[in-house]
This record gives C-alpha cells, structure tokens and sequence, in this order.
C-alpha cells in the first residue's frame, strides 16, 4: 500500500507537488497521465525515496520514506537510465546477486524474447534496448511497488506491444502495485485497471478506466439543447463553433433527445478535457 498525505515539494519557491493526498491500496496496473511538467517525475521518485519531499508524508507498506530509508520496498526506473557498462547478462546477473527475491528466470526469458544480445555492453545498445533492459531489471525485482517512469521511450510500434505483454505476464506472476507513467495513452488502456491524472502538482483525477467508459462523454448540439441535455451533470469542457456546442461531462449518461448528439469519449479525449487549458484556465 502506497499512502501520501498532505504531500508538497518544493523547488526554491516553485511548488510541483501540491498537498497531495492519496492511498494506492489495492494490487494493480495503474497508469500515471500528465502534460509535461504537470510533476508526474516528481511524484514517482518522491514515493520511490529519490528524493526528499517538503512537507507531508509517504509510506509504503507501512514504512517511511525518505532518502534515508535503507529498504523502500519500491523499484524505480526513470527514463534515459544509466547502468554500469558492462554486457547485458551480467548486469541481469549481479541484478540477482544483491536481491534475493529477483526472478532471474523472468528477467533471461524476457532477454531472449526482445532479442537482447547477453554479450553486448550496455552503452552500446540503442536508446529502445537500454530501456528494455532498466525494465526488464525492475520488473523481476518482485519489489511490492513498481514505478515505470516513460518506460516505452525509443520502442517501435512492436515493442511497445511486447511490453504491454510483458507487463500483463509480469502482474499475473507476482500481483503488486505497478504505476506507469507514459504519454502514449491510448495503447496502455487495454493493460491498465486505474487511471491517476496529475495537473500542475495535483491529483484531478484517480478512478477505474471503467469509470472512465462509463461515464465520460461528449453532447453535441445546438446550444440550448445541450445546455438541456447537461443539466446538473458535471461539464469538464466545452468548444463552441457558430451555433453548435459540444460539452463534456463525467457523470451519468444524459437522457437521449433529438437535437442531440451523445458519444463517449476516448481516454485520450477524456484526458485532454481534464487537463485542457487555454488562456491560463481550464477550458
């Protein structure tokens, strides 16, 4: 169990987290969203110890964290990570030296299925390869709290697949809480249970992506129809062209009426509603 309350960082007199509070309780793949710079970095390594935070506290599975804290229970890779420059096998290798509880197994299957050379050094694999193998090393570190920072960066479309699968094959071996950060939305949907939005240092939204499918969607019409439609649901934007509106809400599906236009809206859309800004204000 991960738990934040009242969390704050601070950079100088920047706040990029603000007062979050927040219980991750339940085994699962969940997906952190955010434009960049909306504090999603932050985030992971303050839960991960990375770093210390300014004001408020996190646990996970009971235990403080800090910088100080010898044994987290969290394995945290970011993107463009760095590892000694030595071959491939033999970073997997003292990988499972130093942690008792590393899957080897997992991490040489997972070797042979993304073609990795176990011969070739580190610093000379490709941007895609050397995020495959910072994934693939905290992955089988069995850890209860996995944070995958951008972990698709520099993968082709097929790679990408192949993650989401091993992602899928790596849970159902060893049930915990998986947090990935990514800006690719739409691929991981079909992996992830719950959705966690953060926009400029705060929590907009954590829910199940069902709730997400059931929920959100768009109402087109004319204005007095749609102004009809939604009211008393709650409207997270609107766009308005000549005489046609479109609002979106996440609520309960409005009544079906004639001069309207209901569809649901795609986690994508759904995510640039929520954090959508013009002017300096939410849309």
């Amino acid at each position: 169990m991960i738990e934040l309350r009242q969390v704050t960082k601070r950079y100088g007199q920047a706040a990029v987290l603000k007062n979050i509070t927040m219980t991750v309780g339940e085994p699962g793949i969940y997906c952190l969203l955010g434009r960049n710079g909306a504090g999603k970095t932050t985030l992971l390594k303050s839960i991960a110890g990375y770093q210390d935070i300014t004001d408020g506290s996190i646990t996970v599975g009971g235990r403080a964290i800090s910088t100080a804290a010898m044994d987290t229970g969290v394995s945290y890779i970011e993107n463009f990570a760095r590892h000694f420059n030595l071959p491939v096998r033999k970073l997997l290798k003292i990988a499972s030296e130093v942690n008792p509880e590393y899957d080897y197994d997992f991490a040489s299957e997972m070797m042979e299925r993304f073609e990795l050379d176990g011969r070739k050094k580190f610093n000379h694999l490709s941007l895609g390869m050397k995020t495959m193998v910072s994934t693939i090393i905290c992955l089988a570190s069995n850890r209860e709290v996995i944070l995958l920072d951008e972990p698709v960066l520099g993968f082709d479309a097929i790679m990408r697949v192949e993650f989401y699968d091993m992602l899928a094959e790596s849970f159902e071996k060893h049930p915990r809480i998986i947090i990935v950060s990514t800006h690719i939305i739409e691929e991981i949907a079909k992996t992830i249970e719950k959705l966690i939005i953060i926009d400029r240092g705060s929590i907009l939204f954590f829910d199940t992506l069902r709730a997400v499918e059931t929920k959100a969607f768009s109402v087109s019409g004319l204005q007095s129809a749609v102004e009809a439609a939604t009211q008393g649901l709650k409207v997270i934007g609107q766009d308005t062209l000549g005489g046609l509106v479109t609002r979106y809400i996440f609520d309960r599906p409005p009544e079906p009426a004639a001069q309207i236009e209901i569809c649901p809206l795609s986690l994508q859309d759904f995510f640039i509603q929520m954090v959508g800004h013009k002017g300096g204000g939410k849309r």
